[in-house]
């Protein structure tokens, strides 16, 4: 996937035109021809896989440190936590320009009964199993599933704070983080 296709595709959504944005729309906003896009193979379809791959991406490159870093899982998962909230709020407005079926497409894995995708979750299941082993949080029966409810309760709840209620970042994560762990104590 070309950046400046991607990089179109994501002011796009942004503005909140991509889930209506025809193929030679997003060309358009890429500074290139839709001949030009069908060319290079540029689909939809690779679009999203490639938006989710770059979100992926960064959010593994910001949590490698948390995960490798000191302390119990408790602490770990609170440092990852607080940097999922800092994440998010740099994409809100991405994040609430993406449609339904985008952000599904993005985060889910495909079928009925999903679960967001270990992309995402892989981190805390890491630390929810951390945890139970040094003691410091519960054991999850499913840790796979509870990383799902977590990221998703962490990220959409966080999300509606800031953007909804326009509370701060600083509130907005300490509540979140507040209720979320004490849910996760031993």
């Amino acid at each position: 996937m070309s950046h400046d296709v991607l990089a179109a595709a994501k002011r796009l959504a942004e503005r909140q035109e991509l889930a209506g944005a025809s193929m030679a729309d997003i060309a358009r906003e890429a500074g290139i021809t839709r001949v030009t896009l069908y060319r290079r193979g540029e689909t939809r379809t690779a679009i999203l896989v490639a938006l989710r791959d770059e979100l992926a991406r960064e959010e593994r490159e910001r949590l490698l440190p948390v995960l490798a870093g000191e302390g119990d899982a408790r602490a770990r998962l609170t440092a990852a936590f607080e940097a999922i909230c800092a994440i998010t709020d740099e994409r809100s407005d991405l994040l609430t320009g993406l449609d339904d079926p985008t952000l599904n497409a993005i985060y889910h894995d495909p079928g009925d009964d999903s679960l967001t995708r270990s992309e995402f979750t892989a981190p805390i299941v890491r630390l929810l199993r951390d945890g139970a082993l040094d003691g410091s949080l519960r054991v999850f029966a499913d840790p796979e599933e509870t990383a799902t409810v977590l990221y998703v309760q962490v990220t959409e709840t966080y999300l509606h704070l800031r953007r909804e209620h326009r509370w701060s970042a600083t509130r907005s994560t300490s509540a979140v983080l507040d209720l979320t762990l004490h849910g996760l104590l031993p």
